[in-house]
């Protein structure tokens, strides 16, 4: 009779085995379905932690007497103005620059035809002449457009439903916040504290950041200005921006500034060059300890693992989120420090 018994264990085994297998064989079919909801919900998803992230300042306006309407109001017309002025200040720049980097390739190729006595004048015709470029590689070039167009309306309709919806969650951000708050109540309170603590932690780093942003922009646009950088508006906005990239996001900034400068005059390279130098140290000496403060108190070496790991895992989305997420786990550890060190304590002693 026993012989006869079903064993379980072995069912159990050669039903997770069938289960891999058929997961195996429609690995592809998943893949499709979860990058189609990925693809649906990354709009939502972002447009929520920068309607997070925008809350403190709203709650600020609003603290000080400001209409909730009003306040909305004010950041509305600071972001639409943002997006203005880079617009305004890239197009005339990308213009001016492909108009001089033509005209520098033409003034190469007539100056080693004269020096070598060589007969360049067919390169000269395709790179003077517009149609004589269009008409010998027109499926390319036309090809090329077709699809920078089709990505630029798929980039541009997804910008639109981000912004509008983090609008819309920044207006409902009280109820939200409320909705999850007398949900965590009603679970364990130690739950509820981690989650307070993480969004004091978070609030904390957002708030920190905006401030950073608006002196960085102040700071360098104002000091380009002074040394006489052409580009003064365009690189104050672009260190503001890169601001988002701990210490990486200044270099990069820094080095844009170091080579438009040395086009422009070995003065201004020389100048250009002293303040990529001492300003980032008064940014990470002076200026960022006063921001921040002591939270978020993340060491160096984290910092730029972080920035690091996030870059090879997920591109530039992984940068900018490596220092918010490294904030986050070490925020997690310091509040179950305690339990971890228990348990390590309860394992030691078990053996």
């Amino acid at each position: 009779m026993d012989e006869k018994k079903l064993n379980y264990r072995l069912l159990n085994v050669l039903l997770i085995l069938g289960i891999c297998f058929l997961f195996y064989n429609t690995i592809g079919l998943w893949k499709f379905v979860v990058d189609k909801a990925i693809a649906i919900i990354s709009p939502f998803a972002i447009a929520f932690v920068i309607a997070y992230a925008l809350y403190p300042l709203l709650l600020k306006l609003r603290n000080k007497g400001v209409r909730k309407s009003l306040a909305l109001t004010f950041i509305l017309v600071c972001i639409i103005g943002f997006f203005i002025i880079i617009i305004s200040l890239l197009i005339p720049i990308i213009a001016e620059q492909l108009g001089a980097l033509s005209g520098m390739i033409l003034s190469f190729i007539q100056g080693i035809s004269t020096k070598y006595n060589i007969d360049l004048n067919y390169i000269q015709e395709n790179v003077t002449d517009i149609n004589t470029l269009l008409n010998n590689y027109g499926k390319p070039i036309s090809d090329f457009s077709f699809s920078f167009i089709s990505s630029s309306i798929s980039f541009l309709s997804k910008f639109i439903i981000c912004f509008i919806t983090s609008i819309y969650f920044l207006a409902d951000m009280d109820n939200i916040r409320d909705k999850f708050k007398s949900y965590l109540k009603r679970k364990k309170k130690r739950t509820f504290n981690y989650f307070k603590r993480l969004d004091h932690e978070v609030s904390q780093y957002f708030v920190g950041l905006e401030k950073f942003m608006v002196i960085q922009f102040f700071e360098y646009t104002i000091i380009f200005f002074l040394i006489g950088h052409p580009y003064y508006l365009l690189l104050g906005v672009l260190c503001a921006v890169t601001t988002v990239i701990p210490y990486f996001g200044g270099l990069f900034s820094n080095i844009i500034a170091c080579v438009t400068a040395f086009f422009v005059s070995t003065k201004l390279f020389v100048l250009t060059l002293i303040v990529a130098f001492v300003c980032p140290n008064i940014d990470g000496y002076i200026i960022s300890p006063r921001v921040y403060g002591k939270t978020n108190n993340v060491p160096t070496l984290v910092t730029i693992f972080a920035v690091f790991a996030g870059g090879i895992l997920y591109g530039i989305p992984g940068i900018v989120i490596a220092l918010p997420s490294a904030i986050i786990l070490i925020a997690t550890y310091r509040f179950y420090e305690d339990d971890i060190s228990d348990k390590i304590e309860e394992i030691k002693n078990q053996k």
